[in-house]
């Protein structure tokens, strides 16, 4: 591990050990409202002068009424459950001060589906926060080679910060369930993708799962993979969920192509933009938010600081 990547995951992990489940990991509701509002400096800036353009690329990049993914959660839930990775009351106590779970959630917690995933504004942080558990700890090959197989295994965002099993964190639980069956072929699959894939919050691949964001699109992988799902199928869909997990730097990614590459952004190639160029922090920063502030498109106050992983 790099000091670079080494100093962002000790900023997660005691970010998570302060606040646990507090206010700002399941902010589901508030959150989901907070993005469909588009109450940000770059979305406000920008909608003053190029409502046009920005009112497109927002239906581009992240349609109201969201986008179904062929991927079904199956029994997988189940098996965390039965394996104690998701304690349900402990799930329902930290969603009852916010409204409670959702029907849909609620149903996933306790029996087998076979509905594909649909990715929007309001569900988007529950997917999170049930995807996140299942990468942590379903059982593969490739884990064994993770940089999180290790003594410190507890310590980071994604493993120290998991308390809602039964046990108090979710170290423990670090690729010890068979809660995704997968065969030597699919797991590669998902290797391939993982290595390949970012997040504006950190420096690390979707493979070096340091946060809940890298453990939850690592175990919609894991699903999707298991059902047929191609490499190029899992760029297309870590693409749909990276964008409403990080709704800000993807709208203002598809901005930066529209104005400064003349390209649209159903015509970007999804493993392109999840790739470290644009899709990692410092990447972000350097090749779409910098030339953006240069060309005077997004207000240089504008600190361009990575996403906060509580959601």
């Amino acid at each position: 591990m790099n000091k670079q990547e080494s100093s962002v995951s000790r900023r997660k992990f005691l970010a998570y050990s302060s606040a646990a489940f507090g206010t700002g990991l399941i902010g589901g509701v508030a959150g989901s409202l907070f993005w469909a509002s588009n109450n940000t400096a770059f979305l406000a800036f920008v909608k003053g002068r190029q409502n046009t353009i920005l009112s497109k690329l927002a239906r581009d990049v992240l349609p109201l009424q969201g986008r179904i993914i062929d991927v079904h959660f199956g029994d997988s839930i189940q098996r965390l459950v039965e394996a104690g990775v998701i304690a349900p009351q402990k799930f329902k106590a930290i969603y009852a001060k916010r409204g409670g779970v959702p029907a849909w959630m609620e149903e996933l917690l306790t029996k087998p589906s076979s509905a594909p995933i649909t990715m929007s504004f309001q569900s988007a942080p529950y997917l999170l926060n049930l995807l996140w558990p299942l990468g942590v700890a379903t059982q593969t090959r490739f884990n064994t080679r993770s940089r999180l197989n290790g003594p410190n295994v507890g310590r980071y965002a994604s493993t120290g910060g998991w308390t809602l099993g039964k046990a108090s964190r979710g170290g423990g639980y670090f690729n010890k369930v068979a809660a995704v069956d997968l065969n030597p072929a699919q797991e590669a699959v998902i290797l391939e993708a993982a290595k390949h894939c970012y997040r504006p919050c950190c420096n690390n691949s979707t493979f070096f799962q340091d946060c809940n964001h890298g453990s939850a699109l690592l175990g919609l992988y894991e699903l999707a993979a298991s059902q047929g799902a191609s490499e190029n199928d899992l760029y297309k869909i870590g693409l749909i969920a990276n964008s409403y997990w990080y709704p800000d730097e993807y709208v203002e990614m598809a901005y930066f192509f529209q104005k400064l590459k003349s390209t649209p952004w159903p015509r970007l190639a999804p493993k392109m933009v999840l790739g470290k160029t644009y899709s990692s922090f410092a990447g972000w920063q350097k090749n779409v938010h910098k030339p953006l502030i240069t060309a005077g498109l997004v207000p240089s106050a504008q600190s361009g600081n990575p996403s906060n992983c509580g959601v």
